[in-house]
């Protein structure tokens, strides 16, 4: 494969995946076919296409997770590796604390007096904890992307 650097090899990555799936997509397609009438792609075919596919994929996925790890992420202490997670655990910490306010409706049926609940956290606190948690996200995000595009995949 020639050489690219970690975008590129992204990019390739999600071409090939789409490649991939279509393949599969056109191979259920024409598994079956009218009596009489020839298919206008063999299925076995496609099936070798699909195997090669997924090897291809498998080996680049196998390049992307090696510079991964072996890459740091520009202006920060950490691989691009652990940066993906860290985003990935940012992320998740938003969602929760995007849903700890949610009301949670529950009507017992046939129930007629009304409790009164008190939030046990600021509402206001966790507001801003979510806004400062978008910003690192948001930069790190950033710090990764310049990083790929920076980054020779490495054999």
């Amino acid at each position: 494969m020639e050489s690219m650097n970690l975008g590129e090899a992204l990019s390739l990555l999600k071409k090939e995946k789409s490649r991939l799936a279509r393949l599969i997509n056109l191979r259920k397609e024409n598994v079956y076919v009218e009596e009489g009438k020839k298919s206008e792609f063999n299925p076995k075919k496609l099936s070798e296409e699909i195997n090669v596919k997924i090897d291809e994929i498998r080996r680049l996925k196998i390049r992307i997770a090696r510079t991964n790890l072996d890459s740091e992420t520009s202006g920060e202490k950490i691989n691009l590796a652990e940066a993906i997670i860290k985003v990935g655990d940012i992320r998740s910490k938003i969602a929760h604390l995007n849903s700890l306010f949610e009301r949670k409706r529950s009507s017992w049926y046939g129930e007629k007096e009304t409790k009164s609940f008190v939030a046990q956290l600021n509402e206001a606190e966790i507001e801003n904890e979510i806004e400062k948690l978008e910003i690192e996200k948001a930069k790190l995000d950033n710090k990764i992307q310049i990083t790929n595009w920076n980054i020779k995949l490495l054999d």
